[in-house]
This record gives C-alpha cells, structure tokens and sequence, in this order.
C-alpha cells in the first residue's frame, strides 16, 4: 500500500516546476552518499540455492517443503520473474504474492533467504513468453516519472528486451539512483536478502550510452548497474546482503565479456546454458574464465537453464537427460555458488526417469555441499586477503576443452564427465599425491601421471580426488555423504590427510574468529576450540597410543561408542582412519 501511494503521489506531482519548494520536487529526492562496501559473500550464501521461474506465494512454499520433506538442505530461494507488479517497480504482485511481507518472514523462520530478481529496465510495455505469465496493463506506473524527470539514459530512448519495451535507468545520475532507491526500500524493510541482476543492459542498442556523467560505453553501464546495487543493498541491510551476477557471459549472439566486475560480485553465476553436455561445456568455459578473472563464489545453474540452443531459440528443443542432470549436479555441489534453476522449473522428483535415484543422487550432493559451507566460506574469506580464489582452473586456457579439470583450495582434484559415457583420463596434478574421494581407504596414486578410462557407472560419482595434505572443515549432522553420523550434529567435523610436511588451514568461524588447523604426520594441532570437535585423520596403521597435549586419551571400542564420549579415540583400520572426539576449550595438540 505504501509504495503505491507513493507512486501515485508523485506521479501527480509537476515534475521540474520552479515553483515547487526542492523538498516536494520528486524530481529532486534527496541524495544520500552510499560508499561502494568491500567485497565480501556471507556464510548462508554458501548454503544450496533453489529458484524456478513463474512462481507464487504458495508455490514457493511447496517447493521448498518438497526439499524439506525429503532431506534435502536448502538455504535460499529465488523468486525469477514475474513477481512484480510491472517490470520494474519492486512492487510484489498481491495476486501471486499475496501478504508478500509474512512469505519473507516464514521462510526466514525457516532459515531459507529470499532473493528477488531484478533488472535495471522500466517499461512501457510488459509481458511474459513463458506459459503462465502475466498480463500488464499499460506502461510501468513508475516509468512517466523518471522519464518526466530524465532519470533514463539516451532521453529515454525506447529498447525491446526479452520482459518488453523500456528505456534504463541512468545510474550516473545521483538523482535517479536516489529515485530507484527509494522504490527498493519497503523491500529491504521487509527483509529481503539479495538481488538477481539480470543482464537487461546488454538490450541498449544506441552506443555511446548518454548519461548525466557523460557518454558511457556499456562496460562502464554494467559495471555502474551492478557497483550501485551491490552498494545500496549492503547500506541497508549489511553485509549479509547480497547481489547475484553476471561475471563473464557469451550467450544469445551477444559478444563474450565480463558484467559486473569482481569486488561487485559476492555471487556470481553463467546461466542461460542448454540443458545439455553442450551446455555443461559451455557453462565451464565461463566458470573458468571467470575464476581466472578473480572472481570467487561462482557457480551454474544445474542442469542447465534452456530448453534450446542460446544462439537459435526458435530452434530444435534440447530433451530434457536424467543423466545430464546428475552429471551437473555433481559438479555443482562442488563449486562455491551452487544453484538449481532451470527453465522446465524440473526438480529432483519431478524428473521424468529415474525418480528416486535422482532424488538420493540430489540429497548426496546438496548434503555434500552443505556440509562443506565451512570450507568454502573459509576460502572466500582467505581470497579476499590475497590467496587464491576457491576454484581454479588446471591447465592453460587452450587445454580447457574436453577436460575441465579443477581444484578447490589445496584441497579437492575435479574431474568432470562431459558425456554419457561416464569414462574419462584424469591427469593427477604433479607435485602431490591423490586419492579417490570414494575409497578414501585406498592407496594414493602420486601425481604426475595420467589415469586411464577412469569410469563412474553410478549417476551420484564423478572422478573426485582428495590431495594428500589437505584439511577440510565440515558441518555434519547426518549420514547421508558416508562423512559422519548425526552424532556430529554441534561439533566441527575436521577431515585430514597429513603428509611428511605440515599443511595447515585457516577455519572462519561463525564467531567472526579464525582457527588454525595444522596437521603432520603423527600430529594434528587445533589454535582453539570454540566447540567441540571430531577429527578423522587419514592413518596408515593402528596407533599405540593417542595423547591430548601430552595426556594419554581414552580408547574407544568402536565408532558408536567414541560418538558417545566426549573425548577419546578409535581407529577403524578397514578406512584407516583415526577418529578423536575432543571437548570444547582452548588450543590442542593432539599425537598419535
């Protein structure tokens, strides 16, 4: 109701008179200086991500309980167009979105963040393609008064884009973003956690783009569009807020280039692929530009989001593959920014063959990749002080083709599939050696060589490899990924492989506190332990004897009964695995 009155208030309104005092010209709201934040992804942003397109207020209440109810974790969801009123307005639709405020405030109960699609487009003529979408009448209320203002680049200038016909912002113009940012507020004021910024502006034709500040070319456009979001979203609702970006795209005819630059870019994600092994590879060869570029949480929709090829929509349509899904799923667990969205708006028991292995194979990866926030979280937090980025293309840029091989921190080797076949060579990277993720059991293969025919029958498995050294941080409550039970629930669940030579890694707790984690062979020591704390450490022979700084521990009589100690050991010698369960306290220094 209030930004409505709002809109018809000032659309009433002369704007630009001489006569009217400068406080009631909404042609001159007043200017706030909002200072560009630093770069920073907050921890929930780590957590599995949903997002359909033509949905409602009971809609994405059934969705995301349709993950609720089969285990599946979810941590934010995505409300794609149409949700508006008109494109744009930041209105809610009362008819899809009825009591808009008490939707946001259910799902923040629980623990499930809101993200909100968005351009920078306002329109004179709206509509949706998409079978279900909404009818609008007439012109967006908004769009007569930034016009009437000159809030518009190129005076309003008219462009065709896939919601409609609009003319776009000028966020050059302090005046305007002031304008556009008072049209945000009720919506921060009612919680909202995030923005998806489509790429409208690709749809300015008319170069240079005339703005307040000048003539812009389109990279400084995007950059200013995505910086200004990014920018108000964190002064009003902080850094937990985030903006959902391009970071390099080429897609619809559109030549290939960045969006958004890095330091605007908490997430960033390569959509609009076919939903095929064509758009896998294609969505690769963004990620890897893009992780190249510097930028940090970057992910794909899963599964692929066209059901055609970009560069002929009108074309053949691309069938939706079980396989292709479990293929891509598996690999977007396994990236910082994971995300299912699809245009079929296709779930995990919806899918059309192989149901409930693809709703285990879904639970398994999206488990996986909740229980591995702590680790993600820590290696964003860790680049934004200089190291490298969390996913880093292996190889030169002409070997990514038909490969794709990546690493996670110094932690994960990923070898994904990129046909039906299910078989591919693995080169292991020289300088460490590696074992397979599902027999961390077995022996390690040095690297430096080149694994033949590496096969992965089952749907739920791609080539996955553990460097020796790595330390990995997790949050496990259940036994679905074979890592804990839910007797880790309200521990940190640490999972290292010592080498000859220390490695160590630094923890980013939920406190705003690090912990360092450095293990050797024989020895792993923790900085602090702010709660308690299970380790499994990769050990080659049953230990005579466990000590916590310098204190024999207990041994346990198996796995069950050390999950029900508060401090103690046991070695399950078939995984060689060692196990210790420590209470909470200070600094430890564990033996073996």
């Amino acid at each position: 109701m209030r930004r409505s009155t709002l809109l018809v208030a000032l659309l009433a309104c002369a704007c630009g008179s001489d006569d009217a005092p400068a406080d009631d010209d909404p042609c001159k709201p007043p200017v706030e200086a909002v200072p560009t934040p630093p770069l920073s992804t907050p921890r929930w942003a780590f957590e599995p991500w949903i997002s359909k397109d033509i949905s409602t207020a009971d809609d994405t209440r059934a969705f995301v309980k349709g993950f609720r109810e089969r285990g599946i974790p979810v941590g934010a969801v995505v409300l794609d167009s149409p949700w508006e009123t008109h494109y744009n307005t930041f209105v809610p639709n009362p008819n899809r979105y009825p009591g808009f405020g008490d939707l946001v405030t259910e799902l923040h109960d629980d623990d499930v963040r809101v993200v909100l699609w968005v351009t920078q487009m306002v329109n004179v003529g709206s509509y949706d393609f998409e079978p279900g979408g909404d009818d609008y009448d007439g012109p967006s209320p908004n769009f007569e008064q930034g016009e009437t203002c000159g809030f518009y680049v190129n005076e309003a200038e008219r462009f065709q884009w896939w919601k409609g016909s609009g003319a776009a912002l000028d966020f050059f113009n302090p005046r305007a973003a002031a304008w556009w940012h008072a049209q945000q507020d009720p919506l921060y004021e009612l919680g909202i956690d995030g923005w998806k910024l489509d790429f409208g502006e690709e749809y300015i034709k008319t170069l240079p783009i005339v703005t307040a500040a000048g003539d812009k070319t389109k990279q400084e456009y995007s950059e200013e569009y995505y910086r200004d979001y990014f920018a108000y979203g964190r002064h009003r609702r902080g850094a937990d807020f985030v903006t959902m970006v391009r970071p390099y795209d080429r897609s619809y005819g559109f030549p290939g280039r960045f969006y958004a630059r890095p330091e605007h870019a908490p997430v960033a994600w390569v959509g609009d692929n076919r939903r095929d092994f064509v758009g896998l590879a294609d969505a690769f060869d963004h990620l890897f530009r893009s992780a190249k570029a510097g930028y940090s949480t970057i992910g794909s929709d899963i599964g692929g989001y066209l059901d055609t090829d970009d560069e002929d929509l009108l074309g053949a349509k691309i069938p939706f593959d079980t396989l292709v899904f479990a293929r891509w799923t598996a690999v977007g667990a396994l990236m910082p920014f994971m995300q299912l969205h699809g245009k079929a708006n296709i779930t995990p028991w919806t899918v059309p063959d192989h149901v409930d292995e693809t709703v285990a194979m879904y639970r398994f990866w999206s488990t996986l990749h909740h229980e591995l926030v702590p680790f993600f979280f820590s290696l964003s937090e860790e680049a934004l002080l200089g190291a490298d980025v969390p996913m880093r293309p292996v190889g030169a840029e002409q070997t990514w083709p038909g490969d794709y091989r990546y690493l996670l921190g110094e932690a994960f080797l990923v070898a994904p599939l990129l046909d039906a076949t299910g078989v591919r060579d693995v080169a292991l990277p020289a300088g460490s050696d590696w074992l397979d993720w599902w027999q961390l059991g077995g022996d390690y293969q040095p690297g430096g060589q080149t694994l033949k025919a590496v096969a992965s029958p089952a749907r739920d498995r791609i080539p996955l490899y553990v460097r020796r050294g790595a330390i990995i941080p997790l949050e496990v409550a259940s036994e679905v990924t074979g890592i804990g039970s839910k007797a880790h629930a309200d521990h940190l669940t640490w999972l290292l492989f010592p080498s000859g030579q220390a490695s160590s890694f630094t923890l980013h707790d939920h406190d705003g506190q690090t912990t360092t984690a450095t293990a050797s062979l024989g020895k792993l020591e923790l900085s602090r332990r702010p709660r308690p704390v299970i380790a499994r450490i990769r050990v080659e022979a049953t230990p005579a004897q466990v000590e916590l700084d310098g204190a024999p521990l207990a041994q346990a009589s198996s796995r069950a009964d050390l999950e029900a100690k508060k401090s103690g050991w046991f070695f399950d010698a078939a995984a060689r695995a060692l196990w210790i369960v420590l209470e909470a306290g200070g600094s430890a220094q564990v033996t073996w």
